[in-house]
């Protein structure tokens, strides 16, 4: 076996028939802890499974509250940081954001069958059936699994409520995936019995104003603390056949793989006249930049916090307008190596829907008017006591306006950097200031040589 070349047992599919395996849990408490911040430290023992999972939960609130239905127990992490050896090999700023980002790829009864019992994550669409039907539908609305409240006077189907093992004064546990907070573990299995090297992972906590959704006429005052006893790390560890595995670790041969680590830039708007022609350098220079991902989000706040709305403020904001059956419109374009991604700039939605298509490799699960908010497909009704959706104000239309560009060229990005053009007409202003996020996709490559590991920029 040549240097850097990745044995059998890291490999993903399946184990050989002859192999002799089993799988160890070990569930780790924090080594340190409080309401910000959390670090866990791995034994180093078998192979990690990047599908273990770290579990969360908050302390019983004093009103009825919920996490953001698109990012569930997610809405908990700023910052997400994978250290060996005091080095960091990849981070994730706003991570909370980013996942919601990712969330909007899952199938909708994968949250609604798994997700939002795992992670609290229950942003699921289904056929909204007219009143006192069963065939004729009305619409799409949010679908749990719960029937709606019927309204006694009028017999209309008018509010979907949270499941309630999801609503928090019940403190259930939640859980997020371990190669979701860490992005160089996504496929991947880590040798970490060939590490003679501290693994760590850090956690730094959101404010307390941003972790949760209230219910309407809800007390957003109150604390929303992290219940510290109920932190875990619940890490799986394969071992395979013990001479196979003792025998590459005295080989010292290396190992390497690349993955992609988001770099996040982002710019306050502060009120909608800041929105005309923007050009804005978001880094990447000297870096393989292989995608990015823009998203644009509210900053407003009242007398006691946030704005407390069902995706909470995790979501990306579509252009609008104030005039019934019109909608804002964004133009963009991506500028590298003194070229610019696309020979004309795009300015159709239906065309930055395709961006974020192409960019992942896959359509995310978005209904047209959640996207846009073109077309009046969500039906007029309420969740847990919030308007999300209908004609005139909701809180769905609109809210997954995430934008996706891939760059295919192979080249790396010169000492410039990567520059976005953009332009929005319009924004109404209402939810002033605004914040525009751009994660860059870089390529790294991580190596473990000799029981050290290392990290660089391809």
């Amino acid at each position: 076996m040549s240097q850097f070349t990745k044995p059998d047992f890291l490999k993903a599919g399946p184990v050989m028939t002859d192999a002799t395996s089993r799988i160890d849990t070990d569930i780790l408490e924090p080594v340190v802890q409080s309401d910000t911040f959390m670090r866990f430290q791995f034994q180093n023992k078998g192979v990690l499974n990047a599908g273990s999972r770290v579990t969360f939960s908050i302390t019983k609130p004093d009103t009825e509250a919920y996490f953001p239905i698109g990012v569930g127990v997610g809405a908990l992490i700023e910052r997400a940081t994978f250290k060996i050896g005091g080095k960091t090999i990849c981070e994730v700023q706003d991570w909370g954001h980013y996942h919601g980002y990712e969330s909007v790829f899952l199938d909708q009864s994968v949250i609604k069958e798994r997700e939002q019992f795992l992670s609290g994550r229950a942003l699921s669409m289904g056929v909204s059936y007219q009143d006192g039907q069963s065939v004729e539908t009305d619409r799409i609305f949010l679908e749990n699994g719960k029937e709606k409240i019927v309204n006694v006077t009028t017999a209309t189907n008018t509010q979907l409520l949270m499941l309630d093992l999801l609503k928090l004064n019940s403190e259930p546990v939640f859980s997020v995936r371990l190669d979701d907070l860490v992005p160089c573990l996504k496929g991947q299995e880590l040798p970490l019995f060939n590490l003679m090297e501290d693994v760590q992972l850090e956690l730094t906590l959101t404010e307390p104003a941003k972790r949760v959704c209230i219910a309407s006429g809800g007390d957003d005052t109150k604390a929303f603390s992290v219940n510290t006893a109920e932190t875990r790390l619940i890490a799986d560890y394969t071992f395979l056949d013990g001479e196979e595995m003792e025998a590459y670790r005295k080989s010292e041969q290396g190992y390497s793989y690349t993955f992609l680590e988001p770099r996040l830039t982002k710019t306050t708007l502060a009120d909608a006249s800041a929105w005309g022609n923007q050009i804005r350098n978001v880094g990447g220079a000297g870096r393989n930049v292989v995608r990015a991902v823009v998203s644009i989000t509210s900053e407003k706040v009242n007398a006691s916090g946030p704005i407390k709305t069902a995706l909470g403020d995790y979501r990306s904001i579509a252009p609008e307008s104030s005039a019934k059956g019109t909608y804002g419109k964004l133009t963009s374009n991506f500028k590298k190596n003194d070229r610019f991604l696309y020979p004309i700039d795009r300015s159709n939605s239906a065309l930055h829907f395709h961006g974020v298509m192409d960019a992942e490799g896959g359509p995310p699960h978005i209904a047209r008017p959640m996207y846009a908010r073109q077309g009046y497909s969500i039906a007029d009704k309420k969740f847990e006591g919030h308007v999300v959706g209908g004609t005139t104000q909701n809180e769905l239309s609109g809210q997954e306006f995430y934008t996706g560009y891939r760059f295919n060229d192979g080249e790396r990005v010169d000492s410039r950097g990567l520059e976005l053009h953009s332009k929005i007409d319009t924004m109404t202003g209402a939810e002033a200031p605004y914040v525009s996020r751009v994660w860059i996709l870089q390529e790294k490559v991580m190596t473990i040589v000799e029981g050290k590991a290392d990290v660089f920029f391809t």
